[in-house]
C-alpha cells in the first residue's frame, strides 16, 4: 500500500524539477526578449524562435514545438494557446499578428503569414513598396494538414480541418473541413 504513495510522490517531485529546470533554460535562452514561454511547453533546440522587428511571442501551457519549427515575429505579435504542436518545418510569421487557439494541432511544412506584399506602381519597384497585413486567428481545436499555406486575412473557425496542401485565401467556419488550392469547403462536421 506504501509503494503507490511513495511513487506519487517521486512522480510530483520529478513533474517540478523537470517545470523548473525548463523554466530555468527558456529564461536563459530567451533572456531579454519579449517572449513568454509556459514551462510546461516542450520547446526542441532545434527550432527558431525569435522576436524581429518588434513584436512578441506567447507560447501557453502543454505545447510541443518541434525541430525545424520557426516562428518569428516580423513586427508582429504571436499568441499561441494552450495544447497546441507546431511541428517540423512548419513557420508562423508575426506581421499583422497571429492569434491561434488551444488544442491546434499545426502538421509539418505548414505556413502561416500575415501579410501580403504590396504591389508598387510604375515609379516604385515592389521590394520597396512595403507589406500590408490583417492578421490571421485560428480559433480553438483546428487541425491544419501537412504543408497547408494560411494567408492574411483568414480566420479559421473552431473544430474546422484544413486538408494537406491547401491554401486557404478565405476564412473558414465553424465545424468546417476545407481542401484545394483555393481550400473550398468539403464537407461540414456535426457539433
Amino acid at each position: 500500500m506504501k509503494r503507490p504513495a511513495v511513487h506519487h510522490a517521486l512522480v510530483a517531485a520529478l513533474n517540478c524539477v523537470r517545470h523548473l529546470w525548463r523554466k530555468l533554460r527558456y529564461a536563459i535562452r530567451f533572456a531579454g526578449q519579449p517572449i513568454a514561454i509556459d514551462p510546461s511547453a516542450l520547446i526542441s533546440r532545434r527550432s527558431v524562435i525569435r522576436v524581429k522587428d518588434g513584436g512578441s511571442i506567447r507560447i501557453g501551457r502543454n505545447c510541443a514545438i518541434h525541430d525545424f519549427a520557426m516562428i518569428m515575429t516580423y513586427g508582429g505579435h504571436i499568441t499561441i494557446g494552450d495544447d497546441c504542436s507546431l511541428n517540423p518545418f512548419a513557420i508562423v510569421y508575426g506581421h499583422g499578428g497571429v492569434r491561434i487557439g488551444s488544442g491546434v494541432r499545426i502538421a509539418a511544412h505548414t505556413v502561416i503569414i500575415p501579410a501580403n506584399h504590396k504591389t508598387g506602381d510604375d515609379g516604385m519597384p515592389m521590394h520597396l513598396a512595403g507589406i500590408a497585413g490583417r492578421g490571421i486567428t485560428i480559433a480553438d481545436h483546428v487541425w491544419l494538414g501537412s504543408g497547408c499555406r494560411i494567408l492574411d486575412g483568414v480566420r479559421i473557425g473552431t473544430n474546422a480541418v484544413v486538408g494537406a496542401g491547401s491554401v486557404v485565401t478565405r476564412s473558414v467556419a465553424d465545424h468546417a473541413t476545407v481542401a484545394g488550392v483555393p481550400a473550398r469547403p468539403i464537407r461540414r462536421r456535426e457539433q
